[in-house]
C-alpha cells in the first residue's frame, strides 16, 4: 500500500483524531457525554505538535509526559531503558542482560536518569507534587498516549507503565506511523491502539512518513504550550 506522507506533525494528528474517530464510534461518544474524563499525555518533543493537531479535533486537554533513555555509560547514544516523568522505570532486560554494567554502574545510570526528568520537569515549570497531579488526572479516566511515531515502542511501552499505575478506565495509544511488529507488541498492553499508516516492513524510519522531517527544538514545544487552548496548566 502506498501512503501520503503526512504534511506537518500538527497534520498528523488532525489525521490521527479523524481516524480514531471513524474506527471507534463510542469514543466520539464519550467525548460528547464525558469530555470531562477524556485526557491525552504527550510524549515530546515530536509528540507536542502531534497532540495540538489531535486535541483541536476533540477538544480534549493534554499535558507531556516526559521520558528518557537510561545511557548506556560506554555508548551514550543507546540506552538499557527509560525513565518517566514520575520516576517510574522500565528496564530492557534482554539488553541489559548482554551487557557488562555492575549494579552500582546501573544504579547510578538510573539515578542520573531521573535527575534529568527533574530537570525537565523544572524546565516545563509542573507541579513537583506529580504524583498526586498523575492521580487526578488519570484516575477512572479516559486516557490518549500519543508520539509522533514508533519504532521499537520502548518509550511508550516506558510510559504505558506509567499512566497503568494511576488506573485509567481505559488506555488508548494513538501514533502517526509505526512498524507492525511493534503495534502487535504493544496492543496487548493497552485498551486499543491506533495507528492510520502500519508499516508492514522489517526497515523503518518515522521519518519517512512526513514530508519536511525535522527534530523538534525544545524551542518550538515551549511556543506551541504557551499558546494552546488545549495544554493543561496547572
Amino acid at each position: 500500500m502506498k501512503y501520503i506522507p503526512y504534511e506537518s506533525r500538527f497534520k498528523a494528528g488532525e489525521i490521527l483524531a479523524e481516524f480514531i474517530l471513524s474506527k471507534n464510534p463510542v469514543i466520539k461518544k464519550i467525548i460528547s457525554n464525558k469530555i470531562e474524563n477524556v485526557f491525552l499525555f504527550a510524549i515530546p518533543n515530536g509528540g507536542v505538535p502531534v497532540a495540538e493537531g489531535f486535541c483541536s479535533i476533540l477538544r480534549i486537554n493534554f499535558d507531556i509526559l516526559i521520558v528518557r533513555k537510561i545511557k548506556i555509560p560506554y555508548n551514550t547514544e543507546a540506552g538499557f531503558g527509560s525513565v518517566t516523568t514520575d520516576g517510574t522505570v522500565l528496564i530492557n532486560e534482554g539488553l541489559l542482560s548482554r551487557l557488562t554494567l555492575s549494579e552500582n554502574s546501573i544504579k547510578n545510570s538510573i539515578e542520573t536518569t531521573k535527575s534529568e526528568i527533574r530537570e525537565r520537569i523544572e524546565f516545563y515549570n509542573k507541579n513537583t507534587d506529580i504524583e498526586s497531579s498523575y492521580n487526578s488526572l488519570i484516575n477512572n479516566n479516559y486516557i490518549f498516549i500519543v508520539d509522533d511515531g514508533l519504532a521499537s515502542g520502548f518509550t511508550m511501552l516506558a510510559a504505558i507503565k506509567m499512566i497503568k499505575k494511576y488506573n485509567p478506565k481505559q488506555l488508548y495509544i494513538g501514533i502517526p506511523t509505526a512498524p507492525l511488529h511493534t503495534v502487535t507488541h504493544i496492543q496487548h498492553e493497552v485498551d486499543e491502539i491506533y495507528c492510520p499508516n502500519i508499516r508492514k516492513t522489517s526497515w523503518f524510519a518515522v521519518a519517512d512518513a512526513y514530508k519536511h522531517w525535522y527534530d523538534v527544538p525544545e524551542s518550538e514545544v515551549m511556543d506551541i504550550i504557551k499558546d494552546s487552548k488545549f495544554y493543561f496548566k496547572e
